[in-house]
């Protein structure tokens, strides 16, 4: 079976099934009819489904549905598409212009990582998609889109760069003090950048007129000025919350010095008291071997006394002895 055949077979098929509001089965059949796809078939496939679904009552619901699922993945598609030549390319977008303008939310998500691509053609075609979502019910207020748009203006292939401008009178067109606002920032922080200067004052004569550029410049000045002021604010009140924490630290230290002296003083009252307790016990000491020395003085000199007593006894005793034996030779 062809190619052509297989189309009008599944695709008949899901035609039957929308109209007959059974969406989910319609889901169903187009997936079997995207699970076969390879690289030589999957654009022609892509538009098929497109094609179909974009005529079909419903057949937004359904598109929501494949995209929100993956089953039509939005950046695989874009890399596929980028090997076509640049008018398939965009007949192929022409197929998405209008869920970009009324279900804006399924392409944004994409935006700041495709617009990153190294393949310039993929760019391209995500700015091409924020062009589409730029006219329909949903204004673009990411500042961070508009930044990133704003940074495809210089280093970029021409073909970029003019879409890049495209997309951001886009943008600017229900926005336009937004984008004026983003793009004078973005400028300051690139005052260097001639050409960038230029893109971005093509962008804003066309979206602003030159009374409001003036006027947006008093307003970033006043703004500037205001901000300088806040800072100012802000770096006084730090300095007198540093002096103040300055202060807070100084009488920490101060108490904790205070603390620390006193902690010392009843070390070394301590100390005193320690000292003078070994000296008193030392002095107690002292007077009890005094006592000691003393009571065995006293014991001595009573046994040197019982000893001189003793031997006087003895004396005495001998000396009776002997005249006694005197008297008994006398009266011999």
């Amino acid at each position: 079976m062809t190619e052509e055949e297989i189309k009008d077979d599944d695709l008949k098929i899901v035609k039957v099934l929308v109209n007959e509001g059974r969406l989910d089965d319609a889901v169903e059949e187009i997936k079997l009819y995207l699970e076969n796809i390879n690289e030589n078939n999957y654009l022609d496939r892509m538009e098929n489904v497109l094609e179909t679904l974009v005529t079909l009552h419903g057949g937004r619901t359904i598109l929501r549905f494949l995209i929100e699922h993956s089953v039509i993945d939005i950046p695989t598609l874009l890399h596929n598409l980028s090997k076509k030549d640049s008018m398939l390319r965009y007949s192929f977008l022409l197929l998405l212009k209008s869920m970009c303008e009324n279900e804006a939310d399924l392409f944004l998500p994409y935006v700041e990582d495709l617009l990153q691509s190294e393949d310039p053609n993929i760019k391209e075609a995500i700015l091409q998609l924020l062009i589409f979502i730029s006219g329909g019910e949903k204004d673009i207020k990411d500042e961070s889109i508009i930044r990133t748009t704003a940074s495809k203006l210089i280093n970029e292939k021409e073909f970029v760069t003019e879409k890049a401008i495209q997309a951001l009178r886009a943008v600017g067109k229900d926005s336009p003090s937004l984008i004026a606002k983003i793009l004078t920032e973005y400028i300051k922080e690139n005052s260097e950048n001639e050409e960038l200067r230029k893109k971005i004052d093509t962008v804003l004569k066309s979206i602003v007129s030159v009374e409001k550029i003036d006027e947006l410049v008093e307003e970033e000045k006043s703004r500037e000025e205001e901000k300088k002021e806040e800072d100012i604010d802000v770096d006084e009140k730090e300095i007198t919350d540093k002096e103040l924490e300055l202060k807070k630290k100084d009488l920490e230290l101060k108490k904790k010095k205070l603390e620390l002296e006193a902690k010392e003083k009843e070390l070394e009252e301590k100390e005193i008291q320690e000292k003078e307790k070994a000296l008193k016990k030392k002095q107690e000491l002292l007077e009890k071997e005094k006592e000691l020395s003393q009571v065995e003085l006293e014991l001595k000199q009573k046994e040197v006394e019982e000893r001189q007593q003793k031997i006087r006894e003895e004396e005495a005793k001998r000396l009776q002895e002997k005249i006694r034996d005197m008297k008994e030779k006398e009266n011999e």
